[in-house]
């Protein structure tokens, strides 16, 4: 074992531990370590910034650019290169009061820029697939004698899908007295649907239990083998 497998190995067991102490009580240890990964991980995400995107991206062909002498003829791609360079100036300047405003421009389009990305992926990438994809298992072609339990596996997609959309119908009606609930026709829908919404979390916290165990399991079988090798140093 090198000097750098014991280093990390070690590192690993005492920052382990001291992440565990948390479950006795809150302690300096606890706070150490997760400053201690808050602050790696910004180093971490600032070091990608630069070397993945506005080393290679902004200032390297800014500078190969201009020492060729290319970015005269190519103005659309000099505007692209300008534009990022003064947006990302212009949000770090957002911590100078009297900067702040400009800033402010700039992050609102980043977040309106980034929303309508986001809507624009979900819709074509997430929504309508799924919704297509429920929509063809309602009708399975060509199964052969498979048909029932396909026939019953649509069913069920319909009725989840259909309860699980009125349990989210807000059009709850006031009565003279009495607070503001759903349609009578809506409950047991509601009902229906809340049941579904409760079995996919379930399923989704069961997961993220059982992947949590395997990592923690993992951690320790590492934590156990570099003691061992130490025992038998």
């Amino acid at each position: 074992m090198s000097i750098n497998d014991l280093l990390s190995g070690l590192a690993a067991v005492v920052i382990s531990l001291a992440l565990l102490s948390y479950l006795i009580a809150d302690n300096p240890l606890y706070r150490a370590a997760s400053h201690l990964f808050i602050g790696v991980s910004a180093g971490y995400v600032a070091l990608l910034a630069w070397y993945a995107v506005l080393q290679p991206q902004l200032f390297a062909p800014l500078n190969a650019g201009v020492t060729a002498g290319k970015l005269a003829g190519d103005p659309r791609q000099l505007s692209i290169l300008l534009a990022g360079l003064v947006g990302g100036v212009l949000l770090l300047l957002k911590t100078v009061r009297v900067a702040r405003p400009l800033g402010t421009w700039v992050a609102a389009l980043m977040v309106g820029v980034g929303a309508a990305v986001a809507i624009g992926g979900a819709l074509s990438g997430t929504l309508i697939p799924q919704t297509v994809a429920a929509m063809s298992s309602l009708l399975p072609l060509d199964q052969g004698g498979g048909w029932p339990s396909l026939a019953v596996e649509a069913l069920f997609t319909l009725i989840g899908t259909l309860a699980t959309l009125g349990f989210f119908y807000y059009g709850g009606r006031a009565e003279p007295g009495s607070p503001v609930d759903r349609p009578a026709l809506v409950k047991p829908v509601a009902a229906v649907g809340q049941l579904f919404i409760g079995v996919a979390f379930g399923v989704m916290y069961a997961g993220a239990l059982a992947a949590s165990v395997a990592i923690f399991a993992q951690r320790v079988a590492e934590m156990g083998k570099f003691v061992g090798t130490l025992v038998a140093k």
